[in-house]
């Protein structure tokens, strides 16, 4: 990259960012933060134990729909199992009730055994 360019580049950007000279120049500059290992380590154990707390109270609300889930599905078993005992009987009544008892082999060979 030329010279000519470089400094173009600084002024576009430094137009773009609205930014003057000095001020494009010491965000140029590395930033050196020197802080002792203890409070880094100590900022480090928050953040994870923030990340923890947030994790457990996700994991909570996972388990409360979870729940909330599992009660709607029995909820749901329940009813469509009224609605097929309605239909069944309705089908019943309409129909005269099904298969005959006559017709009940099972019926039958019992009937048989209990007379021999």
């Amino acid at each position: 990259m030329s010279e000519t360019a470089a400094v173009d580049f600084g002024n576009g950007l430094r137009a773009h960012l609205g930014l003057e000279r000095a001020q494009l120049d010491l965000l140029a500059e590395p930033a050196t933060v020197t802080r002792p290992a203890a409070t880094a380590a100590t900022e480090q154990d928050t953040a994870v134990t923030e990340q923890l707390e947030a994790l457990a109270e996700l994991e909570a609300e996972l388990h409360e729909r979870e729940r909330t889930l599992t009660l709607r599905e029995a909820t749901l078993a329940g009813r469509a199992g009224s609605l097929l005992a309605a239909a069944q009987a309705l089908y019943d009544d309409v129909l005269g009730g099904g298969p005959s008892p006559n017709d009940d082999e099972l019926g039958r060979l019992r009937r048989r055994k209990s007379v021999a």
